[in-house]
């Protein structure tokens, strides 16, 4: 059967149709009410289209125009809307009002400002630009920010001198403002009169070998000392970060260590079964021949090293022989082993001390055949990986053979 003919794909096909049909519908919709569209019309009948607001310019609008049978698109220039005489004057007029409650920002009054002025460019829906002159640039700038070192609590005087325009039309509007310093709570005032005396002080020996520092301020004592330095914070930080890392790598480690394990494993697996089902088909009790294979790798490991699943099998049989049940021995075998394969093999030797032995050298055996089979495919699949291995080394390898051949090649060409 075909990928695209398999019955789920009916469902699929049905979805794609109604999505495809419904599309079709709108769009039908939406360009029948594009084609019927219709500019609105003034008291005279003639086509009208809206004006941006004051201040918002000019903008541009694509048409459709029909003169006689000839249809055509065309490009409309709207102008902003303008304001007549009369209205322009009222206009101004509310804007002078208008632009003292602007400046205010956070302030509540022009008569005592203490926070940073908001000295607007244009004032909002009308489309009236605003340029600012000052009288007294020493306590506030064009921005509006208060410069508080030279202010006192007598109060500056400062008029704001505002140049209105719209278009050609210009109208100058001018008022006071009365800044203050900012208001300070207890500790910013404390701190202020701290810097002042430290600035006496500093003034006052800068011939000595030693700046003094005031030792009151306001009548309060004042104690000064070093910042405490951060470095201990800094060693413990690191020390949080290389205890991540370590525990991190200890992970990698375990997780490389297991799988290292499994493949070791997974190798020794048909091994074993075949030596086990010869065993057993020499006549041994399965126990007898656990023990032999067992006692034969504890005597043979200084020579060719350990092995994991023979260790396993070495602590299953000191258990046997501590009077532990047999099959829950095994069982215990498989479980620590941790692989399918080596649980299947316990789950058979446990099953059969039930059933009887009859048939086990036989099941075995077939195990050892497919076991072989597998090995044979993993040991395939472990060299296709080992060749993908070698490609970057050899890349390399050609990259630099390549450099040794073309760059002598090349400056000969140059000589």
């Amino acid at each position: 059967m075909k990928y695209g003919n398999k019955p789920g794909w009916k469902a699929v096909y049905k979805r794609m149709g109604m999505v495809m049909f419904s599309a079709g519908a709108v769009s039908a919709l939406v360009f029948f009410a594009d084609g019927i569209q219709v500019l609105p019309s003034d008291e005279d009948g003639a086509s009208v289209v809206k004006r941006n607001g004051y201040g918002e310019g000019e903008r541009t609008e694509e048409l459709q125009v029909q003169i006689g049978n000839q249809s055509e698109k065309y490009t409309v220039t709207i102008g902003e809307r303008k304001y007549s005489d009369e209205e322009l004057q009222k206009v101004f007029d509310e804007a002078s009002d208008t632009l003292e409650r602007l400046v205010l920002g956070e302030n509540e009054s022009l008569d005592e400002v203490r926070k940073n002025l908001d000295l607007v460019s244009m004032i909002p829906e009308t489309g009236i630009r605003v340029s600012w002159e000052l009288d007294n640039y020493e306590v506030l700038d064009l921005q509006g920010a208060i410069k508080k070192d030279v202010l006192t609590e007598e109060g500056t005087l400062v008029q704001l001198k505002a140049l209105m325009t719209y278009g050609e039309e210009k109208i100058e509007h001018s008022f006071y403002v009365k800044i203050y310093p900012p208001k300070l709570t207890s500790g910013e005032r404390l701190l202020a009169e701290l810097e002042k005396e430290v600035r006496r002080l500093d003034a006052q020996t800068q011939t000595d070998a030693v700046m003094k520092l005031p030792d009151n301020v306001d009548g309060r004592p004042v104690r000064w000392g070093q910042l405490r330095n951060l470095r201990a914070a800094g060693v413990m930080l690191l020390g949080i970060v290389l205890s991540l890392l370590l525990y991190i790598s200890q992970k990698e480690k375990e997780k490389e260590e297991k799988k290292r394990r499994d493949m070791q494993m997974t190798l020794d697996y048909p091994q074993l079964v075949s030596t086990f089902t010869l065993f057993l088909g020499a006549g041994m009790p399965a126990r007898g021949v656990w023990y032999q294979m067992a006692e034969h790798y504890e005597r043979q490991k200084g020579e060719k090293g350990r092995r994991e699943v023979y260790e396993e099998m070495v602590r299953s049989m000191y258990e046997m022989k501590g009077g532990a049940n047999e099959g829950e021995c095994y069982e215990r075998f498989g479980e620590r082993c941790g692989l399918p394969i080596y649980r299947k093999f316990a789950a058979l030797l446990s099953q059969n001390l039930r059933k009887g032995t009859k048939g086990l050298a036989f099941i075995l055996k077939q195990e050892a055949d497919n076991a072989f089979e597998e090995r044979k495919s993993l040991a395939k699949k472990l060299g296709e990986e080992a060749g993908t291995k070698v490609l970057l080394p050899m890349f390399l390898m050609l990259a630099v053979v390549l450099v040794i051949i073309v760059v002598p090649a090349f400056m000969s060409m140059q000589f």
